[in-house]
Parts: structure tokens; C-alpha cells; sequence
């Protein structure tokens, strides 16, 4: 006989559960309550939107986080996640860079551990970000040069993003793209947020090469906004072997990629 599953949430007890959640932790992020819940990414995206339009959460990127996380800034939480194994990942994508090179950095963790090690390593680059964070790290070494990009500012976050944003990304070529993102499929990149996402395609377009760094946390996690498919994407780095289907798909693309370890 065959246990019986537990029967789903409804929508008052997840948004009590998510409130819940966010009494113990700072951040939540959207892929583990679909998870845990078993429902939709979309679903628990709407969640989200109702809590915070209540104020009873403040939404991130990719998650939720409590009032007080939000006012401490949601990156600094999302550093002491997985942060061995984006460190890891960030090692392998500083092989990528040479010196003197334009390259375009989005706003995720991996970038700005990234960012840290080439204000070290590397000299003469140009970098253009949204982010304030990866901004302030290079900035560090005097020979590079930064170009920060103007839009609507997103204190939780410490970037701009925005129309603005993704127009004032069209006044450049680069040699290298490196961005992270919300999920990875067997169908390509995606992001939780429509701003994210539109600014990430024209990185990616803008972009001679692109390297997608992410973590196993991102794999597989449903229909979400679309960044692009693999035919744009060069180089993919990761922490953990993937699954079947998004290797094949890597194969038929022409995608290189590493799992360190």
C-alpha cells in the first residue's frame, strides 16, 4: 500500500508558512518554496507580490527577504549562500580574462566574488555594471576603469535596472559578458524578473563571448523569464555534474563547460 501524499497548502497557509519561514531566516528564495510546497514558480511568485504589497516582505531578486534583511541589503545575505562554491566558480572564470579587455558584469554574487579576485589579478581592464558592489571592488585597483550604469536603484540590491539601464548598455561592445541567473534548463537561461532578464539579453548581445556562471542551486527550476537559449551562451561554469538533458542540450549547442570542484 502506498503512503498517502500530503495534501497542498492552500494560498492563507503558504503565506503564513513564508512569513513563518522568514521569522528564522533573512532571505527566502523562490526555487526552494516551490519546492517545499509543491507548487508553481509562478505560484509562489504571486504569493510573494501579495505579501509585499502588504509590506510584509520585501521582494528580491529571485526570493523574498524580512523588512529588516531589506534595509541591511539583500546582497549581503545572498553572499553566505553556496559562497564556497561560487568561489570556486569565480576562480575558473578569472581564467577567462586577459588583460586590457572590456567586459560586462551583471549584479549576481558570483560576479562580485569574481570582480574581487580581477581587482587583484588582472589590470587595465573595463568593466561595465549595474552593480554598486562589483563597482566599488574594481575600483579598487586604479587601472581599471568602470563604467556604472544608470536606471532606477534597487537599494535591497545595490543595482540599477531598469529602461534606462538597458538603453545606456547599447552605447557598448565588449570582449566578455559574465552573468549568472535564475535558472538554467535544458532550454536555456532564465530569470525570476523582467527588468533582470532585459538586461541581461543585451549584456549578452552587446558581448563578443558570454560565460554563464552558476551554482548546482540553479538547475532545473521551471518557466521563468526568458534570457536566451545556449546558442548564445560560450562558456558555462558549475559546481556539480548537471543533469542529462542539459548536458545534451550544451553538446548540440556548441557550449563549452566546467564543473570544478
Amino acid at each position: 500500500m502506498q503512503p498517502i501524499a500530503p495534501a497542498r497548502l492552500n494560498k492563507n497557509q503558504r503565506h503564513e508558512r513564508i512569513l513563518h519561514l522568514l521569522q528564522i531566516k533573512p532571505v527566502v528564495l523562490i526555487s526552494e518554496l516551490a519546492q517545499e510546497f509543491n507548487v508553481s514558480i509562478e505560484t509562489i511568485r504571486r504569493d510573494i507580490d501579495a505579501l509585499a504589497e502588504q509590506s510584509l516582505l520585501q521582494r528580491t531578486h529571485g526570493g523574498a527577504a524580512n523588512m529588516s534583511t531589506a534595509k541591511e541589503g539583500v546582497l549581503n545575505q545572498r553572499k553566505n549562500i553556496f559562497p564556497e562554491e561560487r568561489m570556486r566558480i569565480a576562480k575558473e572564470a578569472e581564467k577567462q580574462v586577459s588583460d586590457g579587455q572590456v567586459l560586462m558584469f551583471d549584479s549576481s554574487v558570483t560576479c562580485t566574488f569574481l570582480a574581487n579576485r580581477l581587482a587583484i589579478a588582472k589590470k587595465e581592464l573595463t568593466v561595465i555594471t549595474n552593480s554598486f558592489s562589483i563597482a566599488i571592488a574594481l575600483s579598487e585597483n586604479p587601472t581599471h576603469q568602470v563604467i556604472m550604469l544608470p536606471g532606477q536603484y534597487r537599494a535591497s540590491e545595490g543595482s540599477c535596472y531598469g529602461a534606462s539601464t538597458v538603453s545606456a548598455v547599447q552605447q557598448f561592445n565588449a570582449d566578455h559578458c559574465f552573468s549568472s541567473c535564475g535558472s538554467i534548463t535544458s532550454e536555456g537561461i532564465t530569470e525570476y524578473d523582467q527588468d533582470v532578464a532585459a538586461l541581461k539579453r543585451e549584456m549578452i548581445k552587446r558581448s563578443r563571448q558570454t560565460s554563464i556562471l552558476a551554482d548546482h542551486s540553479k538547475f532545473g527550476l521551471g518557466k521563468l523569464e526568458r534570457v536566451c537559449g545556449f546558442e548564445d551562451v560560450d562558456l558555462l561554469i558549475t559546481d556539480q555534474p548537471m543533469p542529462e538533458a542539459m548536458t545534451k542540450a550544451l553538446n548540440q549547442s556548441d557550449v563549452s563547460w566546467t564543473v570544478v570542484k
